[in-house]
């Protein structure tokens, strides 16, 4: 595999997922990145990123296309190549990152207490997507059942990762769960 070995590997809670390679592009080792970074451009901003198994890559991006960053990683000299790094998350070590006491950082806001406006606990923080209608916000709630929130900038009245708390606009319709069927026995 392209890149250099990592003898740290991964570490969850040390490393941030900036982006995520969706497919190679062209023939000659190019890949295609949908990128996690506020600023799409920053992807390659802060050093090196490493994948889940601690190989480490140099990233050029050479464009943008849509939602995506069309990007060349060090080693990656081929289609074959590229195509074989399809589903790779790319993560930085969190001490790589500016101290920015203005913003947070999703990893730090899992397992945060999700209130609604009114203060009332709704579940736990369990973690946060973006399939491309918005932000989102998995939450498990005290039964067990897991709910999707919406994220929005709108919606959000107070993050605060130092108390791990966070208090959401959340219409109750959103905390409905469809009652399970029972599943039919044949007879």
């Amino acid at each position: 595999m392209a890149g250099s070995s990592d003898d740290k590997g991964f570490d969850r809670h040390r490393s941030i997922a900036l982006g995520v390679i969706t497919a190679a592009h062209g023939i000659k080792g190019a890949v295609k990145v949908k990128p996690f970074t506020e600023t799409p451009e920053n992807l390659s901003a802060y050093g090196p990123l490493h994948d889940e198994v601690g190989q480490r890559y140099q990233v050029r991006i050479e464009r943008r296309m849509k939602d995506q960053l069309i990007c060349r990683l060090e080693g990656v000299a081929d289609r074959n190549a590229a195509e074989a790094m399809r589903k790779t998350w790319l993560y930085i070590d969190r001490n790589q990152l500016p101290e920015d006491h203005e913003h947070f950082y999703q990893v730090d806001l899992i397992g945060a207490e999700v209130q609604d406006e009114h203060g009332q606990t709704v579940g736990i923080a369990a973690g946060f997507f973006d399939f491309g209608g918005g932000e989102m916000i998995e939450v498990t709630q005290h039964d067990g059942n897991r709910v999707m929130l919406p994220f929005a900038p709108s919606l959000r009245q107070v993050i605060d990762a130092e108390t791990a708390t966070i208090r959401l606009k959340i219409d109750p319709v959103w905390l409905e769960t469809s009652a399970k069927k029972p599943v039919d026995e044949p007879s």
